[in-house]
């Protein structure tokens, strides 16, 4: 049976006509209608009709970057700068395992769902497969995968290649079938990577036909490491290897110059931006807004639970509007509808998924979420969008549904005991002291 979402104010986008008095045909996964009560299809008639009393409904949420595993250890360090904050990571995070890998995923899918994320792209350093798994069994969709890096330049820890690539292509086996599951290959960054490794995963997967991710041009200290090493910007010098075309997604790019942007944008390659743990981490502001008006596909992410303590989209929209103000002391160089579009539309670009998310149209995965928002002289399109990027957060998300189905309603997953699930992860680390 399909199912009718109405009495909802359906909003769409800064770009798109909002719907007070909107409704949202799905059949299976997929929206098949969207428009005003006064204008329904014939086929609603036999739909299964969910009155969302008026509550404003927005495309789900897509995080463009996560390192889910590690979220069983927030605010374990949460002072210095990239790589001072890296090596104090070490004694908490090398050791590591497969399981505790899965623990750290559960904890975070479970967050980003609460926070009205939909799709997620994880990396990793083993366990290629660990967060597809566990996103799909509470119902979110995701892009899996691990960056491999160089034993001689990052000693910490075993190697992980070529066992990511065995990984990667044993979770392709096994999700064949599965529509919320997508993978990639990718490497680290410029500066744990050889080039030789840099062109045989980048080379893996084009074989594979997945994309490529990679850290780069994060912090100060590696553009300047990267340019003594080869006399090259970390970009500039991604390209000359040849690693960087429509299939690469590449996380922060803070440190760019012009040439860097203007090879970016030739490339075809997209950003991940993420403005909380740039400013965590002091790494910089992203020239987010140069990058757009290049052509480049920027999209937001919250990184980590290490470098930023909460994967929340709607702190990120807020800030990559507000760190471009304060570092330009301009306050237009960004608004509220380019956040939003980074959240949904843009996002869904960067991952290559932009035929069938980030928008609430006819032909799109039904992915979407339910805001029980409200202003005191009224909802209207301005003041849904103002709200949305400035004032709200997932306190106001009511329900998530993923691929036409409620994964979370009045605030409860619907597949699993949430809390029962966290207490088991919680009684068995027990009481760990600091350090």
């Amino acid at each position: 049976m399909s199912t009718l979402l109405h009495n909802a104010f359906v909003f769409r986008g800064a770009d798109q006509p909002a719907l007070p008095d909107g409704a949202i045909l799905i059949d299976g996964s997929k929206i098949t209608w969207i428009g005003p009560m006064s204008a329904l299809p014939a086929e609603a008639a036999l739909a299964h009709r969910v009155d969302l009393g008026g509550q404003v409904v927005i495309p789900g949420l897509i995080n463009t970057h996560a390192h889910g595993g590690l979220s069983t250890h927030r605010g374990c360090c949460d002072e210095g700068d990239l790589f001072e904050w890296a090596a104090a990571l070490a004694p908490h995070t090398s050791h590591l395992t497969i399981e505790d890998n899965r623990r750290g995923c559960t904890l975070a899918v479970l967050e980003m769902l609460r926070n009205g994320i939909t799709t997620a792209c994880d990396c990793t350093r083993f366990g290629a497969g660990v967060f597809s798994e566990v996103a799909t069994g509470l119902g979110m969709r995701s892009l899996g995968g691990a960056l491999a890096n160089s034993p001689e330049l990052r000693p910490t820890g075993r190697p992980n290649w070529p066992l990511a690539l065995e990984e990667t292509r044993a979770a392709l086996a096994r999700n064949a079938s599965n529509p919320l599951a997508r993978f990639y290959l990718g490497a680290h960054s410029p500066y744990s990577c050889t080039p030789d490794l840099l062109l045989e995963v980048k080379q893996a997967a084009d074989d594979l036909g997945l994309p490529f991710v990679i850290h780069a041009a994060e912090n100060r200290r590696e553009t300047e490491m990267i340019e003594a090493r080869y006399g090259k910007s970390p970009i500039r010098w991604l390209a000359d290897l040849g690693v960087l075309d429509a299939n690469s997604i590449l996380a922060h790019c803070v440190w760019l110059n012009e040439a860097d942007i203007q090879i970016l944008a030739r490339s075809g390659a997209s950003v991940a931006h993420n403005p909380a743990s740039n400013a965590k981490l002091a790494s910089g502001v992203a020239p987010v807004p140069a990058m757009r008006a290049a052509g480049i596909s920027v999209g937001l992410g919250t990184d980590s639970t290490l470098s930023n303590n909460s994967l929340d989209l709607f702190q990120e929209m807020k800030l990559s509007v507000l760190m471009q103000r304060i570092h330009t002391l301009d306050g237009t160089v960004m608004g509220a509808g380019d956040a939003f579009r980074m959240a949904t539309s843009e996002g869904a670009k960067v991952l290559g998924w932009a035929d069938e998310i980030g928008q609430l149209a006819p032909g799109f995965q039904a992915d979407l979420v339910v805001l029980d928002l409200r202003h005191p002289l009224g909802l209207t399109p301005g003041r849904v969008l103002s709200d949305i990027v400035y004032r709200i957060g997932p306190r106001e998300v009511r329900a998530v549904m993923v691929a036409g189905e409620m994964i979370l309603e009045d605030g409860a997953f619907t597949r699993i005991d949430a809390l029962q699930v966290e207490m088991e992860i919680y009684d068995h680390y027990g009481n760990i002291p600091e350090g």
